[in-house]
């Protein structure tokens, strides 16, 4: 288990009772060790040019029939927000691309919903759900 951000790391341990790990999924070397891997609210924060290589690092680091989760805000171009913030705001076409490119995924969900965003903003929200292929 681990977590990009030392403070939820440090929760995330208290809660289940061992050491959570502090990585970010641009650091993920992993290979099979993991049934899932769930980005809620985090790779929206990856730059686009980079989303693809850290989508290939989850995948290589879940096992054979592994899931995926990941949430993105969405319709809008990326950039930075009011709290100077940067989020890739993913299309869901440009979602669909990322996904789809190479085969590797298989049972691919998308879903968008209106919701709220940090600090109770209204948002506009993709889901991805994937599972590995094997």
């Amino acid at each position: 288990m681990s977590d990009g951000t030392p403070a939820m790391a440090a929760v995330a341990g208290e809660r289940l009772g061992r050491a959570v790990a502090v990585l970010r999924f641009d650091e993920l070397d992993e290979i099979e060790r993991y049934d899932a891997v769930v980005a809620c609210a985090s790779l929206l924060h990856v730059p686009r040019a980079g989303l693809a290589g850290v989508l290939a690092r989850i995948w290589r680091a879940l096992k054979p029939g592994g899931w995926h989760f990941a949430s993105y805000k969405t319709a809008k171009a990326e950039g930075w927000d009011a709290h100077d913030r940067y989020y890739n705001y993913l299309a869901r076409d440009d979602a669909e691309g990322l996904y789809r490119q190479g085969g590797v995924w298989t049972e691919i969900h998308f879903e968008e919903f209106d919701g709220v965003g940090y600090l109770s903003t209204s948002a506009r929200w993709l889901t991805v759900t994937a599972r590995k292929v094997g």
